[in-house]
């Protein structure tokens, strides 16, 4: 235990020590008590680059491998920690994205501060999250989606969990979680709740040689509070990381893409159940009772930017890849797995 109380946490640590740290935080021998109380340390600042990188490449060494995926495949995730409730955003668009020609190797895990994580959701849309390696593999040559269990992939963060919970904050885990994808995919949109958390991620991404490219982007709800998301309320900051060099920050604003206003809390859900419902009525299209529009448009916003991604295109050419995937969305789509059986209700 000398790692945890020689080095004060609230300091930036030099990329050996956090590197150190981490490895101290799975072993199960550590006290969970000292874990928690380093967490929250941790928590009270942000985090820099080098310590970001540091982390997710100690857990990286530990984790378990999964096959190459095909080339131009892209992971959508955001950090999770802005306490807005809203809908499943970033695994929505996951789920559009095949369907527009994209590949999708998407990496999450249950609810661990919020109301209803990507596993929770695609687990009640009938997704087998016991798929092995090989099952997803070929999932992705048949289908262009497959979606990553972090538990099966990282199993020594499991006894985290549980501190994690009674915490109830968000901790480091929630940055490092879009870091950790197995699978490496070359492209990527990243959601960040805090605007200052921006350039450290993306600092971070710069350190992986896989990653061709990725947005990482903030948005402000209509009362100026921070999203994991590209927002249809206010602005969004996104900065675009290219072969490891990141551009200068582009704020997009929901009037450039000619949205109105969204109604008041329109992105936000109250439970797992109506985040299945919500889910539903999109997969449904623009006739099915519970489509949602402005959910539509937020999907169809980040899904224009995996587009871009995908294309190599600039963030000018937006407002006609924002206008393609939600036309989309008002077709309906279908979803890009087998299920498990009957879809829960």
């Amino acid at each position: 235990m000398t790692l945890l109380t020689t080095h004060n946490p609230i300091r930036p640590l030099p990329e050996t020590t956090a590197a150190e740290l981490m490895r101290t935080f799975i072993n199960q021998d550590t006290d969970a008590l000292l874990v928690g109380a380093c967490l929250a340390l941790l928590a009270q600042r942000v985090p820099e680059a080098h310590e970001l990188a540091a982390f997710a490449e100690a857990l990286a060494e530990v984790a378990v491998a999964f096959p190459q995926v095909p080339e131009g495949a892209m992971d959508v995730v955001g950090t999770g920690g802005d306490g807005a409730s809203t809908a499943n955003l970033s695994t929505l668009t996951a789920l559009l994205l095949p369907a527009l020609g994209v590949p999708v190797v998407k990496h999450g895990n249950r609810a661990a501060t919020g109301v209803c994580g990507s596993a929770d959701l695609l687990e009640a849309l009938g997704y087998d999250l016991a798929r092995g390696s090989a099952e997803l593999a070929g999932d992705l040559q048949r289908h262009r989606f497959a979606f990553l269990f972090a538990p099966a992939y990282h199993p020594l963060l499991g006894r985290l969990r549980e501190i994690r919970r009674r915490l109830g904050i968000p901790t480091i885990f929630n940055l490092l979680g879009p870091l950790l994808n197995p699978a490496t995919p070359s492209f990527q949109i990243l959601g960040v709740a805090r605007e200052e958390l921006a350039a450290p991620m993306a600092g971070a991404l710069t350190r992986r040689r896989t990653l061709r490219r990725a947005f990482v982007v903030h948005g402000k709800d209509a009362e100026g509070k921070g999203l994991d998301e590209p927002s249809i309320e206010g602005p969004t900051t996104v900065l675009d990381m290219v072969d490891g060099h990141v551009s200068a920050p582009v704020v997009l604003v929901p009037r450039d893409l000619g949205l109105p206003q969204p109604p008041r809390h329109a992105l936000r859900i109250r439970d797992r159940a109506e985040a299945l419902t919500v889910a539903r009525g999109l997969h449904g299209g623009a006739g099915h009772p519970d489509f949602r529009p402005p959910v539509a448009d937020a999907v169809a916003l980040q899904a224009g930017l995996g587009l871009l991604l995908h294309r190599n295109q600039g963030l000018a050419e937006l407002p006609a890849a924002f206008r393609e995937a939600r036309l989309a969305l008002d077709s309906g789509f279908p979803l890009p797995f087998p299920t498990t059986g009957e879809v829960c209700a």
